[in-house]
């Protein structure tokens, strides 16, 4: 009998012994979680010519900023000792805004272009004390782009694979030969965040103007299968940001959208697809008049920039006849 209260006693205390270390470790779990204490986010107000969407976790804080119809989309990824901006929207007075925005946030930041395009860098004549970096080949065309240089006159740093940016680690890649020459894109896979630029947009119309279907490389064919790859690599992440209407949290299924929408648009233009109204279509007003038809709730974007006089008089629009 003796032994058996000893034997009793001896798994009591093992058990008491077990039960203490997991309560350890639950609050040594619970330690090690680090929230930072971002405070109240800028007033949206500072925001007159668009709207502001706030996302709030543990170790960041993501303002999305939604300029004009387009709509053109500025992302900040806020931590607890910086900002990194990506993209600055078309032009200065967007810009001032920004500036007066992240000025309210008062950290030290840097920016990050995914691309080429002017809609993308119009804002940078406000920035030219940060440090700019662009995915290795982007960098490369905005250094040699007199649009950009004459509002950033300072190098953009050129990324191949990983760079530290303000506190976090972000990995470069890019699509060649897509929505234009080169879309760069770049994610945290800390943060499980991904930045694909104008390769993604939302629920937007989508700037269609360099797709050359006569040309023996097809434009769209690239682009989805790059969004093919975006897909395999990313659908399980926690936010896309995309250069044109703030972020998602449905990876696939923003990803699935723009493969339809592309495929669809390709049709169209070469002519295997029939229009609502009947026959094919044989100019650009044509295909986007039935984009327009076929997805009513989209926003604008780039799609008018596809038409004759889009860039200036006697611009004989988009290559597609």
């Amino acid at each position: 009998m003796k032994n058996l209260r000893l034997n009793l006693w001896t798994m009591a205390l093992a058990s008491l012994t077990i039960f203490s270390a997991c309560e350890e470790d639950d609050e040594d779990q619970t330690q090690s979680v680090e929230v930072v204490d971002f405070g109240t986010a800028p007033s949206n107000t500072l925001i007159t010519t668009g709207t502001v969407d706030v996302i709030t976790e543990n170790t960041a804080r993501y303002h999305t900023i939604n300029f004009d119809s387009a709509p053109y989309t500025v992302t900040i990824v806020e931590t607890k000792n910086a900002v990194v901006i990506v993209d600055l929207g078309p032009a200065p007075v967007f810009a001032n805004e920004l500036e007066s925005y992240v000025d309210e946030i008062n950290k030290p930041g840097s920016v990050i272009i995914t691309h080429n395009h002017g809609d993308h860098y119009g804002g940078a004549v406000n920035f030219t004390d940060w440090d700019f970096y662009a995915e290795a080949a982007v960098a490369n065309q905005l250094n040699n782009t007199a649009d950009f240089t004459n509002l950033y006159p300072n190098d953009v740093i050129a990324v191949t694979g990983s760079q530290t940016i303000g506190d976090l680690e972000f990995t470069f890649s890019k699509v060649s030969n897509a929505e234009t020459g080169e879309n760069g894109y770049f994610f945290n896979e800390e943060l499980k965040i991904v930045f694909p630029g104008d390769l993604i947009y939302n629920l937007t119309h989508i700037y269609l103007r360099e797709y050359t279907p006569k040309d023996s490389e097809d434009e769209i064919d690239n682009w989805v299968a790059g969004l093919n790859i975006l897909k395999s690599e990313f659908s399980n992440y926690k936010h896309l940001f995309v250069g044109h209407n703030g972020s998602r949290s449905d990876v696939e299924n923003v990803i699935d959208e723009n493969i339809d929408y592309l495929q669809t648009a390709q049709t169209i233009i070469k002519g295997n697809q029939q229009l609502t109204a009947g026959g094919t279509a044989t100019t650009q007003q044509e295909v986007i008049d039935e984009l327009q038809l076929l997805y009513p709730n989209y926003k604008e974007g780039g799609l008018l920039l596809s038409l004759p006089d889009a860039f200036f008089p006697g611009d004989p629009g988009a290559d597609w006849f």
